[in-house]
């Protein structure tokens, strides 16, 4: 009885302040505390076995979805069937993949490499789990950690571009040392799902209507294109240094595809990403531009909207800002993935960063040299204002 009654007057309290939170229009804040006393009331419920789900047909126009639709509609997945409250993406509990889809995804998701260390994914059923070697030096692991995060970011887009659900699950910031070769970085669960965005798996949407977003300098960026997503990604190389020049328009699409906004909803408020993030945290890495003697800062939140904007750190002098470019063989400039933490996750964060800007400077047909960074290279870019740089981009 005292149980119930404490439930009650909770539900009481709660309701209270979901009264005055919705007085001021934060309704993402009213659902979240909604659906967590919702939770609290809810039995969880279980997954049908396999045997009582039925084979998932792979939309026809699938491989034709294009990088910056992929981009745009990539999300996760749950059980809950309610898009507002946790995962945006929802499974499909009455059908399932089978195993010759499963191996084609794993089969789709190559990436280029720079390193020649051992990253790999291992398939058990439909989850996959992602491997790297041991026992390598510090900064040859640093660069592993990115490559894998690249893989984990291939499978997510594939997915996106299939119709597709996915989730990680994940061990640890780190993940854990599971042999004296092998250090597992993260598990990624794939699944049947719903369509996500009013029936269809796809959508060009920007966040919520042009009204949620904040006033933006940069060009407007496309959210739709002509080049298919699994084509690119098999022919993609770490440069193409016969591409075309790039525009302010192209670099405003290319900062876009690195962590850029999309219309998916994360733990019911507007968080959604180009790029998954780590139980929603927004500040694990951080993308940069250097461009006509200045050192830029990519924003895409501000004053609780979603943004699209430069926001400018310094000025880097001339003699620097040469220095800087010499070395990339940047033509307009470069830009620069940091993390802002030691975890590995943050390797893992810069990984999808990294294959989304690959893929939509080739996807743009634009000309581009992607680098990881040894010590002796950072340390231009660290005098120029980026505190740990791993990654450059020139364009």
């Amino acid at each position: 009885m005292i149980m119930i009654r404490r439930k009650f007057l909770g539900l009481i309290a709660a309701a209270g302040v979901i009264f005055v939170i919705s007085l001021f229009g934060n309704y993402w804040v009213v659902r979240k505390i909604f659906y967590r006393i919702e939770d609290f009331f809810k039995r969880s419920k279980k997954t049908p076995a396999d045997i009582n789900r039925t084979a998932v047909e792979i939309p026809k126009d699938a491989y034709s979805v294009s990088v910056e639709l992929a981009l745009n509609s990539r999300c996760t997945s749950d059980y809950d069937g309610n898009q507002y409250k946790f995962h945006w993406g929802m499974f499909d509990e009455t059908k399932k993949l089978s195993d010759e889809q499963i191996n084609r995804i794993v089969t789709h998701a190559k990436i280029p490499r720079f390193t020649d260390g051992r990253v790999e994914i291992r398939k058990k059923d439909n989850l996959l789990t992602f491997v790297i070697e041991s026992e390598k030096a510090a900064i040859l692991n640093d660069w592993m950690m990115v490559e894998s995060g690249m893989q984990q970011q291939a499978v997510g887009l594939i997915c996106a571009a299939l119709g597709i659900g996915m989730v990680f699950q994940s061990s640890s910031k780190d993940g854990r040392s599971i042999s004296d070769t092998d250090h597992e970085n993260i598990k990624i669960k794939i699944d049947a799902m719903k369509p996500s965005y009013n029936d269809s798996y796809w959508t060009n949407s920007p966040p919520d209507g042009n009204e949620s977003w904040r006033s933006n300098n940069l060009p407007i960026t496309r959210r739709n294109g002509g080049k298919p997503l699994l084509s690119v990604l098999r022919d993609l190389k770490v440069e193409d240094l016969n591409g075309n020049i790039a525009t302010q328009e192209s670099i405003s699409q290319l900062l876009w595809a690195a962590r850029g906004r999309t219309p998916h909803l994360y733990k019911s408020k507007p968080w959604g990403m180009t790029i998954p993030t780590w139980g929603g945290e927004q500040n694990i890495s951080s993308v940069y531009l250097v461009s006509r003697n200045s050192l830029s800062k990519y924003i895409n939140w501000n004053k609780n909207r979603p943004a699209h904007e430069l926001l400018e750190c310094h000025k880097i002098n001339n003699n620097l800002f040469q220095e800087l470019l010499r070395p990339f063989s940047a033509n307009q400039g470069l830009i620069v993935l940091g993390i802002n933490e030691n975890y590995a996750r943050a390797f893992w964060e810069i990984g999808y960063q990294l294959l989304n800007l690959l893929l939509q400077a080739k996807a743009l047909e634009i000309y581009y040299q992607a680098f990881l960074l040894n010590e002796a290279q950072k340390i231009n870019i660290r005098a120029a204002g980026v505190a740990d740089p791993v990654v450059v981009v020139s364009v």
